[in-house]
Parts: structure tokens; C-alpha cells; sequence
């Protein structure tokens, strides 16, 4: 058995009210049953909001139980200590090859001047503070140019 509808009264601005009117006409409709639908409407996306509120809250919680904000700063916080020390490993072996490598040059480059030495050095430095200024994506195909890099060894 249908539930018994009970009668409001609303005032409405005339311009509102033949809005209505013309909206109610066009969808072949009662400017009442328009009304109805549109508080209908209105109430389920309040109540929708309300919900989703009512379950982000639950979300957030339940969240907020399992992952601590502290354990995932000292999580976050060991894996970044641990990072920073692979990296001064890794810049401790890259400047030892470095000067291995100068001293090696020492003594196999007889022939030349100490300033031919020395300038060869220093174009070699200024190549690789180019090299370390590349952004990532540009690191491939700078590798990848052999014709570039026999010409940058030359010049050294």
C-alpha cells in the first residue's frame, strides 16, 4: 500500500516558478511531479555526500591504525640513510678510479709537457662536470653517440 503523500506549501519567484512551469511542459510533466523530482534528487545527493564523507572517515581510521605516520617516517628515514651511504660508496670508489686513472696517465704520458698533462686533465674534469649536468633522459643517447665520444676523447 503506497504511503499517503502529505502537502507543503512553497513560495517560489515568479521567474522560478515559470521556469518550472516551461521545464515541467517540455518533459510532459506536472510542474508538482518536476518539484518531487527535484527534491528527490537533491535529498540522495546529499545524503550520497554524506556518505562518501562518512566513509573516507572510516578509510582514514582504518589507515591511520595500521600505518602509523611515525613508523613510516622511520621506515622512509633508514631507507634514505641507507641510499645517502650506498651513494658516498659509490662517490669514494668513482674518485679513486679517478686518480688511479691520473696516475696511470702519469706514468704512461712520457712524451708530452707537464702543461699538455695538466690541460688534458683539466678538459677531462670540464667534460665530466658536462656529463654530470646531462638530465636523465638525456644520458642515453649521449652514451650511445660513439662518433661524439671519440671526438670528445680526442680533443682531450
Amino acid at each position: 500500500m503506497p504511503e499517503k503523500s502529505l502537502k507543503r506549501s512553497i513560495n517560489f519567484s515568479p521567474e522560478t516558478l515559470k521556469a518550472l512551469d516551461t521545464l515541467a511542459a517540455k518533459n510532459s510533466t506536472t510542474t508538482s511531479e518536476l518539484v518531487r523530482q527535484y527534491v528527490e534528487k537533491g535529498l540522495s545527493i546529499e545524503g550520497y555526500s554524506q556518505d562518501i564523507d562518512f566513509i573516507a572517515r572510516i578509510v582514514r581510521q582504518e589507515l591511520m591504525a595500521v600505518y602509523h605516520l611515525e613508523d613510516i617516517k622511520a621506515v622512509v628515514e633508514q631507507q634514505t640513510n641507507r641510499i645517502a651511504k650506498m651513494h658516498m660508496k659509490s662517490g669514494k670508489i668513482d674518485a679513486a678510479a679517478f686518480f688511479l686513472l691520473i696516475k696511470v696517465l702519469m706514468n704512461i704520458a712520457h712524451e708530452g709537457s707537464e702543461d699538455q698533462f695538466d690541460q688534458m686533465l683539466n678538459e677531462a674534469v670540464t667534460l665530466g662536470v658536462d656529463y654530470m649536468q646531462k638530465k636523465d633522459f638525456q644520458i642515453n643517447s649521449f652514451l650511445q653517440d660513439t662518433d661524439n665520444l671519440r671526438r670528445l676523447a680526442d680533443k682531450l
